[in-house]
């Protein structure tokens, strides 16, 4: 299989340069960005796994290639998922990529290989052990896994804005339990953001959206 005119011509078909222009306005990566709609992607990566590919011969030239490696890293059974993952993490240099990838690998690789990641000096290998772990880890273990999120220090904006959304997402599992972690949280940007996102979001109750509320206003009346 001659995976360079495969990519070449899937790029041909599917490379759209309004979505391009559109998705470099959202994502901001030193990638190029061809402007694939992410079905298609979908639709390539699951045509590649059912093929003999070598993940490591695969192209990562722009943002697309690397979310194809992503998708075909958690689709395929055949391959080491961590060796793999380990390899592609330096081109991981955005927030879409990251979520896009973390979302479908799923439970499909052990939580001590996200967790060593929030100890990476570097923010997009964190922001990808937070987000596996919220997704894959905290309606079963809340308290640790929170404890290891929100012990991530990091100024990034998008590691705060990863812990926010897990803290968030919390809220919506167990409130009074999260509550807790809010009020002891000394990041005033993840407790603020965690609030607006917990208040946007349809799983928080009324009643508990109110509380938060309560809790912001008497923050900002005591600062």
């Amino acid at each position: 299989m001659n995976i360079a005119k495969k990519y070449q011509d899937f790029y041909s078909e599917h490379a759209d340069k309004k979505k391009a222009e559109f998705d470099r306005g959202l994502v901001q990566t030193a990638y190029e960005i061809k402007g694939v709609r992410t079905s298609e992607l979908e639709r390539f990566a699951k045509e590649l796994g059912k093929e003999e590919v070598d993940l490591s011969a695969l192209p990562l030239n722009c943002h697309e290639d690397i979310l194809l490696k992503g998708f075909l890293i958690a689709k395929k059974k055949d391959v080491d998922k961590e060796k793999e993952l380990t390899a592609l993490l330096p081109f991981i240099d955005n927030w879409a990529t990251c979520d896009m990838v973390v979302s479908r690998i799923k439970n499909a690789m052990r939580a001590d290989f996200f967790v060593k990641l929030l100890k990476s000096d570097k923010p997009f290998y964190k922001r990808v052990g937070i987000v596996w772990l919220k997704n894959n880890r905290l309606k079963t273990n809340l308290t640790e896994t929170l404890e290891q999120i929100l012990s991530v220090e990091d100024e990034n904006y998008y590691v705060k804005m990863a812990k926010a959304w897990a803290m968030a997402d919390a809220f919506a599992i167990s409130f009074d339990q999260t509550f807790e972690f809010l009020k002891n949280c000394k990041d005033e940007f993840v407790v603020q953001k965690s609030i607006s996102k917990a208040c946007e979001s349809f799983r928080v109750k009324e009643e508990n959206k109110r509380k938060l509320k309560e809790f912001k206003r008497g923050k900002k009346n005591a600062g």
